[in-house]
């Protein structure tokens, strides 16, 4: 089962080492030791949230506005858990809770396709693909760490390795009305958040103020093409 899984996920394997690496150089350089790199690694399993955490620490940003700025980007996973729990049947809720408690992106697109198209896939599968990926992330970001104690490479560029995730995800969205009004409202609002010095509330100012106007665009014109078609 375990060959199984690692022959359908090789690819997503080698993507979090070349993402996790540059993330464990910046969580390095907060201070963070190899094991402790290791430790949030393998129980913090959004690695966007890592990588805001560690850039949002070395800008001095304070605990608050750090905790809340990752919360916002992290509450899709209850999302991800809830949808897929739906698919699990037949499991025990000890088995439903393991799967849904580890769930990464990936592992969630993977597993929820499965389910879905009615494959050999059931929980344990699932939870074995959670863990083999949340490895493959841990032991990426510690290598990162331990090679950036001794090679220097400037945060800016580790930096810039999620940064570019992120652009790529954003230009593979289907172009819609909504998403172009968050995209371009979200970069608005930090932008006016840092003209006049709110840099602690700038990121989750900018995905509520983003979210909350593409959804009443969207409710505007969708009522408006209602309309129009009666």
């Amino acid at each position: 089962m375990v060959l199984k899984i690692v022959r359908t996920v090789w690819p997503v394997m080698l993507t979090y080492v070349a993402i996790g690496a540059p993330c464990g150089m910046i969580m390095g350089q907060t201070g963070m030791e190899p094991w402790m790199v290791f430790a949030l690694s393998s129980t913090f399993v959004t690695g966007s949230g890592q990588f805001m955490i560690c850039n949002l620490w070395l800008a001095g940003v304070p605990a608050a506005s750090i905790v809340a700025s990752v919360a916002a980007i992290s509450s899709r996973f209850a999302l991800y858990s809830a949808s897929i729990t739906s698919h699990l049947t037949g499991a025990s809720k000890r088995q439903t809770l393991a799967v849904a408690a580890t769930l990464t992106e990936e592992a969630y697109g993977i597993s929820l396709a499965k389910l879905v198209e009615g494959e050999d896939w059931g929980p344990r599968e699932s939870f074995v693909l959670n863990v083999i990926l949340i490895a493959t992330w841990g032991v990426s970001c510690t290598t990162g760490a331990i090679v950036g104690a001794v090679v220097d490479v400037p945060t800016a560029i580790a930096a810039f390795v999620c940064t570019s995730l992120f652009i790529c995800l954003l230009f593979s969205q289907r172009l819609s009305r909504g998403n172009v009004v968050a995209a371009v409202s979200g970069a608005v609002s930090v932008a006016v958040c840092k003209f006049l010095g709110l840099v602690n509330i700038a990121v989750p100012a900018s995905v509520v103020v983003g979210i909350t106007i593409a959804l009443a665009c969207d409710a505007v014109f969708d009522g408006r093409g209602a309309r129009d078609a009666r």
